[in-house]
Protein backbone atom coordinates (compact mmCIF):
# COMPACT_ATOMS: atom_id res chain seq x y z
CA UNK A 1 0.00 0.00 0.00
CA UNK A 2 0.88 3.50 -0.54
CA UNK A 3 -0.80 6.80 0.63
CA UNK A 4 -2.57 9.36 -1.11
CA UNK A 5 -3.10 12.90 -0.35
CA UNK A 6 -5.81 15.75 -1.03
CA UNK A 7 -5.92 19.31 -0.22
CA UNK A 8 -9.41 20.86 0.14
CA UNK A 9 -7.62 24.59 -0.94
CA UNK A 10 -6.23 23.49 -3.73
CA UNK A 11 -8.78 20.75 -4.71
CA UNK A 12 -6.17 18.49 -5.56
CA UNK A 13 -5.05 14.87 -5.02
CA UNK A 14 -0.89 14.41 -4.85
CA UNK A 15 1.56 11.66 -3.38
CA UNK A 16 4.51 12.38 -1.42
CA UNK A 17 7.21 9.37 -2.45
CA UNK A 18 9.70 11.40 -4.17
CA UNK A 19 11.08 8.88 -6.79
CA UNK A 20 7.68 7.16 -7.99
CA UNK A 21 5.31 7.66 -10.64
CA UNK A 22 1.75 7.23 -9.95
CA UNK A 23 -1.36 7.38 -12.34
CA UNK A 24 -4.82 7.61 -10.58
CA UNK A 25 -8.50 7.65 -12.46
CA UNK A 26 -8.55 7.27 -15.53
CA UNK A 27 -5.53 8.24 -17.55
CA UNK A 28 -4.62 11.13 -14.81
CA UNK A 29 -1.19 11.55 -13.43
CA UNK A 30 -1.06 11.67 -9.99
CA UNK A 31 1.00 15.09 -8.64
CA UNK A 32 4.14 14.94 -6.20
CA UNK A 33 3.97 17.86 -4.00
CA UNK A 34 4.46 18.38 0.13
CA UNK A 35 1.24 20.69 0.44
CA UNK A 36 -0.22 19.91 3.60
CA UNK A 37 -3.16 17.37 3.35
CA UNK A 38 -6.53 17.67 4.73
CA UNK A 39 -6.63 13.97 4.85
CA UNK A 40 -5.11 11.06 3.19
CA UNK A 41 -5.71 7.15 2.30
CA UNK A 42 -3.89 4.17 1.91
CA UNK A 43 -4.55 2.71 -1.48
CA UNK A 44 -3.43 -0.44 -3.74
CA UNK A 45 -0.87 0.27 -6.08
CA UNK A 46 -0.08 -2.13 -9.39
CA UNK A 47 2.35 -1.67 -12.15
CA UNK A 48 2.27 2.05 -11.26
CA UNK A 49 -1.36 2.38 -10.57
CA UNK A 50 -3.03 3.39 -7.71
CA UNK A 51 -7.07 2.10 -6.93
CA UNK A 52 -9.14 1.56 -8.48
CA UNK A 53 -10.91 4.68 -8.45
CA UNK A 54 -14.52 3.99 -7.99
CA UNK A 55 -17.44 6.48 -9.13
CA UNK A 56 -20.71 5.42 -7.14
CA UNK A 57 -23.74 7.50 -9.31
CA UNK A 58 -26.28 8.28 -7.04
CA UNK A 59 -29.62 10.46 -8.02
CA UNK A 60 -28.98 14.18 -7.33
CA UNK A 61 -31.69 13.88 -4.62
CA UNK A 62 -29.77 11.82 -2.80
CA UNK A 63 -26.93 14.01 -1.82
CA UNK A 64 -28.76 15.30 1.40
CA UNK A 65 -29.61 12.01 2.96
CA UNK A 66 -26.09 10.81 2.04
CA UNK A 67 -24.31 13.44 3.59
CA UNK A 68 -27.13 13.22 6.79
CA UNK A 69 -25.06 9.22 6.31
CA UNK A 70 -28.44 7.64 5.75
CA UNK A 71 -27.37 5.97 2.59
CA UNK A 72 -26.41 2.76 4.25
CA UNK A 73 -25.92 0.70 0.95
CA UNK A 74 -23.29 3.65 0.04
CA UNK A 75 -21.93 3.75 2.74
CA UNK A 76 -21.12 -0.03 3.25
CA UNK A 77 -19.40 -0.09 -0.18
CA UNK A 78 -17.12 2.84 0.42
CA UNK A 79 -16.19 1.55 3.82
CA UNK A 80 -15.64 -1.80 2.00
CA UNK A 81 -13.52 0.05 -1.24
CA UNK A 82 -11.12 1.50 1.54
CA UNK A 83 -10.43 -1.78 3.47
CA UNK A 84 -9.58 -2.89 0.21
CA UNK A 85 -7.23 -0.28 -0.80
CA UNK A 86 -9.50 1.70 -3.06
CA UNK A 87 -11.25 4.80 -2.93
CA UNK A 88 -15.19 5.26 -3.79
CA UNK A 89 -16.31 9.01 -4.74
CA UNK A 90 -19.90 9.31 -5.01
CA UNK A 91 -21.19 12.08 -6.92
CA UNK A 92 -24.74 12.74 -9.45
CA UNK A 93 -24.10 11.86 -12.94
CA UNK A 94 -24.51 15.47 -14.00
CA UNK A 95 -21.32 16.07 -11.72
CA UNK A 96 -18.86 13.96 -14.62
CA UNK A 97 -16.75 16.63 -16.39
CA UNK A 98 -14.69 15.88 -19.60
CA UNK A 99 -11.84 14.84 -17.55
CA UNK A 100 -13.23 14.82 -13.62
CA UNK A 101 -15.81 14.49 -11.32
CA UNK A 102 -17.30 16.70 -8.25
CA UNK A 103 -18.15 14.51 -5.39
CA UNK A 104 -17.96 13.37 -2.07
CA UNK A 105 -15.14 10.69 -0.22
CA UNK A 106 -16.17 9.52 2.72
CA UNK A 107 -13.29 10.14 5.38
CA UNK A 108 -13.18 7.76 8.62
CA UNK A 109 -10.75 10.46 10.59
CA UNK A 110 -13.81 13.24 10.29
CA UNK A 111 -16.63 10.64 10.39
CA UNK A 112 -18.24 12.56 7.40
CA UNK A 113 -18.39 12.72 3.83
CA UNK A 114 -16.26 15.82 2.52
CA UNK A 115 -16.72 17.47 -1.22
CA UNK A 116 -13.56 16.34 -3.39
CA UNK A 117 -12.42 17.30 -7.21
CA UNK A 118 -11.13 14.15 -8.70
CA UNK A 119 -9.88 12.83 -12.16
CA UNK A 120 -12.29 10.58 -13.64
CA UNK A 121 -12.71 7.45 -12.00
CA UNK A 122 -12.13 4.04 -13.32
CA UNK A 123 -15.20 2.20 -12.96
CA UNK A 124 -18.61 3.71 -12.49
CA UNK A 125 -21.64 1.98 -10.42
CA UNK A 126 -25.07 3.09 -10.81
CA UNK A 127 -27.12 3.44 -8.03
CA UNK A 128 -29.78 5.98 -9.40
CA UNK A 129 -33.03 5.04 -7.91
CA UNK A 130 -35.36 7.01 -10.70
CA UNK A 131 -35.97 5.04 -13.90
CA UNK A 132 -36.90 8.47 -15.37
CA UNK A 133 -33.59 10.14 -14.29
CA UNK A 134 -32.03 7.00 -16.46
CA UNK A 135 -34.28 7.97 -19.56
CA UNK A 136 -33.18 11.89 -19.74
CA UNK A 137 -31.03 12.87 -22.76
CA UNK A 138 -28.54 13.93 -20.36
CA UNK A 139 -28.11 10.51 -18.58
CA UNK A 140 -28.41 8.81 -22.34
CA UNK A 141 -25.31 11.32 -23.12
CA UNK A 142 -23.45 10.68 -20.24
CA UNK A 143 -23.59 7.12 -20.67
CA UNK A 144 -22.03 7.18 -24.32
CA UNK A 145 -19.62 9.72 -23.25
CA UNK A 146 -18.34 7.03 -20.66
CA UNK A 147 -18.50 4.42 -23.87
CA UNK A 148 -16.25 6.40 -26.40
CA UNK A 149 -13.87 6.58 -23.27
CA UNK A 150 -14.25 2.77 -22.75
CA UNK A 151 -14.97 3.59 -19.03
CA UNK A 152 -17.07 0.42 -17.67
CA UNK A 153 -20.54 1.60 -16.40
CA UNK A 154 -22.92 -0.73 -14.69
CA UNK A 155 -25.77 -1.42 -14.66
CA UNK A 156 -26.83 1.31 -17.06
CA UNK A 157 -30.60 1.13 -16.26
CA UNK A 158 -33.61 -0.31 -14.09
CA UNK A 159 -35.37 -3.33 -16.03
CA UNK A 160 -38.80 -3.57 -16.84
CA UNK A 161 -40.56 -6.75 -16.07
CA UNK A 162 -42.05 -7.01 -19.76
CA UNK A 163 -38.55 -6.54 -21.60
CA UNK A 164 -36.67 -8.71 -19.21
CA UNK A 165 -39.18 -11.85 -20.15
CA UNK A 166 -39.03 -10.94 -23.65
CA UNK A 167 -35.27 -11.33 -22.96
CA UNK A 168 -35.34 -14.49 -21.41
CA UNK A 169 -37.87 -16.31 -23.03
CA UNK A 170 -35.98 -17.40 -26.04
CA UNK A 171 -33.39 -18.92 -24.02
CA UNK A 172 -34.10 -22.81 -23.91
CA UNK A 173 -32.58 -23.40 -20.74
CA UNK A 174 -34.30 -20.63 -18.97
CA UNK A 175 -37.65 -21.03 -20.98
CA UNK A 176 -39.14 -23.87 -18.36
CA UNK A 177 -38.30 -21.62 -15.60
CA UNK A 178 -40.17 -18.49 -16.91
CA UNK A 179 -44.09 -18.59 -15.35
CA UNK A 180 -46.59 -17.68 -18.40
CA UNK A 181 -46.28 -14.03 -19.21
CA UNK A 182 -48.39 -10.76 -21.18
CA UNK A 183 -48.06 -7.95 -21.59
CA UNK A 184 -51.51 -6.54 -21.09
CA UNK A 185 -53.05 -4.66 -23.56
CA UNK A 186 -56.68 -5.31 -22.82
CA UNK A 187 -59.49 -6.91 -19.82
CA UNK A 188 -59.44 -9.45 -23.17
CA UNK A 189 -55.61 -10.69 -22.52
CA UNK A 190 -56.26 -10.78 -18.78
CA UNK A 191 -59.40 -13.19 -19.86
CA UNK A 192 -57.75 -15.86 -21.71
CA UNK A 193 -55.48 -15.86 -19.21
CA UNK A 194 -57.58 -16.98 -16.85
CA UNK A 195 -59.25 -19.35 -18.75
CA UNK A 196 -55.57 -21.17 -19.27
CA UNK A 197 -54.31 -20.57 -15.87
CA UNK A 198 -56.92 -19.40 -13.51
CA UNK A 199 -54.85 -17.55 -11.49
CA UNK A 200 -52.35 -14.75 -12.41
CA UNK A 201 -50.30 -12.10 -10.71
CA UNK A 202 -51.04 -8.66 -12.05
CA UNK A 203 -47.96 -6.65 -11.38
CA UNK A 204 -47.14 -2.95 -12.55
CA UNK A 205 -44.50 -3.54 -15.32
CA UNK A 206 -42.55 -0.67 -13.83
CA UNK A 207 -42.92 -1.87 -10.50
CA UNK A 208 -40.78 -3.18 -7.57
CA UNK A 209 -40.58 -4.57 -3.88
CA UNK A 210 -44.22 -5.34 -4.40
CA UNK A 211 -46.16 -2.08 -5.16
CA UNK A 212 -49.22 -2.70 -6.97
CA UNK A 213 -49.45 -6.14 -6.93
CA UNK A 214 -52.84 -8.11 -7.16
CA UNK A 215 -53.88 -11.53 -7.98
CA UNK A 216 -57.26 -12.23 -9.97
CA UNK A 217 -58.67 -15.44 -9.49
CA UNK A 218 -61.33 -17.03 -11.51
CA UNK A 219 -64.32 -18.74 -9.53
CA UNK A 220 -66.76 -21.67 -10.27
CA UNK A 221 -69.65 -18.33 -9.90
CA UNK A 222 -68.28 -17.09 -12.68
CA UNK A 223 -66.90 -14.34 -10.80
CA UNK A 224 -63.09 -13.39 -10.29
CA UNK A 225 -61.41 -13.06 -6.56
CA UNK A 226 -59.59 -10.03 -6.61
CA UNK A 227 -56.48 -9.86 -3.94
CA UNK A 228 -54.84 -6.61 -2.37
CA UNK A 229 -51.96 -6.60 -0.18
CA UNK A 230 -54.77 -5.44 2.33
CA UNK A 231 -57.38 -7.48 1.95
CA UNK A 232 -59.72 -9.14 -1.30
CA UNK A 233 -63.60 -8.63 -3.01
CA UNK A 234 -64.99 -10.45 -5.42
CA UNK A 235 -65.57 -8.84 -8.68
CA UNK A 236 -68.73 -9.57 -11.16
CA UNK A 237 -67.15 -8.45 -13.95
CA UNK A 238 -63.09 -7.69 -15.35
CA UNK A 239 -64.28 -4.82 -16.63
CA UNK A 240 -64.06 -2.85 -13.57
CA UNK A 241 -60.51 -2.68 -14.23
CA UNK A 242 -60.32 -1.03 -17.19
CA UNK A 243 -59.43 2.11 -15.74
CA UNK A 244 -56.13 0.97 -13.98
CA UNK A 245 -54.86 -0.31 -17.14
CA UNK A 246 -55.55 2.54 -19.06
CA UNK A 247 -53.59 4.35 -16.47
CA UNK A 248 -50.68 1.83 -16.04
CA UNK A 249 -48.92 -0.50 -18.15
CA UNK A 250 -49.23 -4.23 -16.65
CA UNK A 251 -48.22 -7.61 -16.81
CA UNK A 252 -50.24 -10.84 -15.98
CA UNK A 253 -48.06 -13.42 -14.91
CA UNK A 254 -49.40 -17.34 -14.67
CA UNK A 255 -49.39 -17.66 -10.52
CA UNK A 256 -47.49 -20.96 -9.85
CA UNK A 257 -48.61 -23.71 -7.10
CA UNK A 258 -46.21 -22.63 -4.84
CA UNK A 259 -44.28 -24.95 -2.02
CA UNK A 260 -45.39 -23.74 1.92
CA UNK A 261 -43.41 -23.56 4.80
CA UNK A 262 -45.60 -24.13 7.87
CA UNK A 263 -48.40 -23.42 5.58
CA UNK A 264 -47.12 -20.01 4.24
CA UNK A 265 -45.62 -20.19 0.86
CA UNK A 266 -42.10 -18.86 0.41
CA UNK A 267 -39.37 -17.68 -1.87
CA UNK A 268 -36.09 -17.21 -2.48
CA UNK A 269 -34.31 -13.88 -2.83
CA UNK A 270 -30.84 -14.72 -4.75
CA UNK A 271 -27.76 -12.00 -4.93
CA UNK A 272 -25.42 -12.65 -8.39
CA UNK A 273 -22.23 -11.39 -9.55
CA UNK A 274 -20.29 -10.99 -12.47
CA UNK A 275 -16.99 -13.25 -11.86
CA UNK A 276 -14.44 -13.85 -14.42
CA UNK A 277 -16.67 -15.11 -17.49
CA UNK A 278 -19.43 -16.25 -15.13
CA UNK A 279 -22.19 -15.43 -12.79
CA UNK A 280 -21.92 -16.49 -9.30
CA UNK A 281 -24.90 -16.38 -6.54
CA UNK A 282 -23.05 -14.06 -3.70
CA UNK A 283 -26.22 -14.84 -1.39
CA UNK A 284 -29.68 -16.71 -0.83
CA UNK A 285 -31.97 -15.26 1.69
CA UNK A 286 -35.42 -16.72 1.99
CA UNK A 287 -39.26 -14.99 2.43
CA UNK A 288 -41.88 -16.01 4.19
CA UNK A 289 -45.42 -14.50 3.19
CA UNK A 290 -47.80 -13.77 6.12
CA UNK A 291 -51.39 -12.58 6.51
CA UNK A 292 -51.62 -12.40 2.95
CA UNK A 293 -50.16 -14.48 0.87
CA UNK A 294 -49.87 -12.21 -2.15
CA UNK A 295 -46.40 -11.19 -1.82
CA UNK A 296 -43.58 -12.06 0.31
CA UNK A 297 -41.60 -8.63 0.13
CA UNK A 298 -41.21 -7.91 4.09
CA UNK A 299 -42.20 -4.03 3.69
CA UNK A 300 -45.70 -5.26 2.19
CA UNK A 301 -46.15 -7.96 5.28
CA UNK A 302 -43.53 -10.50 4.24
CA UNK A 303 -41.31 -12.19 7.30
CA UNK A 304 -37.74 -13.13 6.69
CA UNK A 305 -37.07 -16.99 6.65
CA UNK A 306 -33.50 -18.40 7.64
CA UNK A 307 -32.70 -19.83 4.35
CA UNK A 308 -31.55 -23.02 5.91
CA UNK A 309 -35.48 -24.14 7.24
CA UNK A 310 -35.97 -24.57 2.86
CA UNK A 311 -32.63 -25.12 1.95
CA UNK A 312 -33.14 -29.14 1.49
CA UNK A 313 -35.64 -28.35 -0.89
CA UNK A 314 -33.70 -26.18 -3.05
CA UNK A 315 -31.85 -27.84 -6.19
CA UNK A 316 -28.88 -25.32 -5.66
CA UNK A 317 -26.60 -26.68 -9.02
CA UNK A 318 -29.64 -25.89 -10.98
CA UNK A 319 -30.14 -22.69 -9.20
CA UNK A 320 -26.30 -21.70 -9.73
CA UNK A 321 -27.09 -22.67 -13.98
CA UNK A 322 -30.14 -20.63 -13.72
CA UNK A 323 -28.71 -17.42 -12.29
CA UNK A 324 -25.58 -17.85 -15.12
CA UNK A 325 -27.22 -18.29 -17.53
CA UNK A 326 -30.03 -15.46 -16.75
CA UNK A 327 -26.72 -13.14 -16.62
CA UNK A 328 -25.44 -13.95 -19.38
CA UNK A 329 -28.50 -13.44 -21.32
CA UNK A 330 -29.64 -10.11 -19.82
CA UNK A 331 -25.80 -8.68 -20.14
CA UNK A 332 -26.07 -9.56 -24.00
CA UNK A 333 -29.30 -8.04 -24.56
CA UNK A 334 -28.82 -5.13 -22.28
CA UNK A 335 -25.33 -4.25 -22.11
CA UNK A 336 -23.07 -5.42 -19.26
CA UNK A 337 -25.10 -6.42 -16.11
CA UNK A 338 -22.37 -6.78 -13.58
CA UNK A 339 -25.12 -7.87 -10.16
CA UNK A 340 -28.56 -8.27 -10.13
CA UNK A 341 -30.88 -10.46 -7.41
CA UNK A 342 -33.54 -12.81 -8.20
CA UNK A 343 -36.27 -13.67 -6.50
CA UNK A 344 -37.14 -17.74 -7.52
CA UNK A 345 -39.64 -19.70 -6.64
CA UNK A 346 -40.06 -23.56 -5.72
CA UNK A 347 -43.37 -25.11 -6.76
CA UNK A 348 -44.99 -28.00 -5.04
CA UNK A 349 -43.49 -30.02 -7.45
CA UNK A 350 -39.94 -28.82 -7.11
CA UNK A 351 -39.61 -26.99 -10.30
CA UNK A 352 -37.57 -23.37 -9.83
CA UNK A 353 -39.17 -20.14 -11.19
CA UNK A 354 -37.90 -16.56 -11.66
CA UNK A 355 -40.51 -14.30 -10.77
CA UNK A 356 -38.46 -11.44 -11.21
CA UNK A 357 -34.92 -10.58 -11.73
CA UNK A 358 -34.06 -6.55 -10.46
CA UNK A 359 -30.74 -4.90 -12.17
CA UNK A 360 -30.78 -2.82 -9.03
CA UNK A 361 -30.54 -5.00 -6.29
CA UNK A 362 -32.09 -3.88 -2.68
CA UNK A 363 -29.84 -4.12 0.38
CA UNK A 364 -30.65 -7.95 1.98
CA UNK A 365 -31.56 -7.68 5.42
CA UNK A 366 -28.83 -10.64 6.13
CA UNK A 367 -25.76 -8.82 7.25
CA UNK A 368 -23.86 -12.23 6.00
CA UNK A 369 -24.94 -11.79 2.61
CA UNK A 370 -24.25 -7.76 2.61
CA UNK A 371 -21.09 -7.97 3.56
CA UNK A 372 -20.32 -11.21 0.85
CA UNK A 373 -22.32 -9.08 -1.78
CA UNK A 374 -19.82 -6.07 -0.67
CA UNK A 375 -17.32 -8.50 -1.43
CA UNK A 376 -17.74 -9.63 -4.97
CA UNK A 377 -18.92 -5.92 -5.92
CA UNK A 378 -15.12 -4.89 -4.58
CA UNK A 379 -13.67 -7.54 -6.69
CA UNK A 380 -15.82 -7.27 -9.94
CA UNK A 381 -14.07 -3.18 -9.93
CA UNK A 382 -11.07 -4.58 -9.37
CA UNK A 383 -11.32 -6.97 -12.62
CA UNK A 384 -12.60 -4.35 -14.76
CA UNK A 385 -10.22 -2.34 -14.01
CA UNK A 386 -7.00 -4.56 -14.16
CA UNK A 387 -6.38 -4.43 -10.55
CA UNK A 388 -7.39 -8.11 -9.89
CA UNK A 389 -4.78 -10.67 -8.90
CA UNK A 390 -4.14 -13.17 -11.44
Amino acid sequence: MTVIFYNHEKKQWFHQDKDRSYMFGYRHRLRFANDAPSFSFPVKERNGKIGPLVGIVISESSIPALLKRKKQYVELIAHSLQKAGSISVVLPFSAIAERSVQGYVFVNDLGRWMPVTAPLPDVFYNRIKSRAEEKTEAFQQTIAFLDNLRIPFFNRSFLTKWELYEALKNNERLRPHLPATIEVHSIDDIRVMLQRYGSVYMKPNEGAKGKGIFRLTSSPSQTYVYEQINGQKTLVSLDALAPLFASARYVAQQAIDADTWQGSRYDLRVLVHYRRGAYAISGIGARLAQAQQLTTHVLNGGKLLPYSKVESRIDERLLCDIMDECGKEISKHFGFIGEFSADIGRSKDGQLYLYELNAKPMIFDEPDIQRSGAKQLIALFEELTGFASS
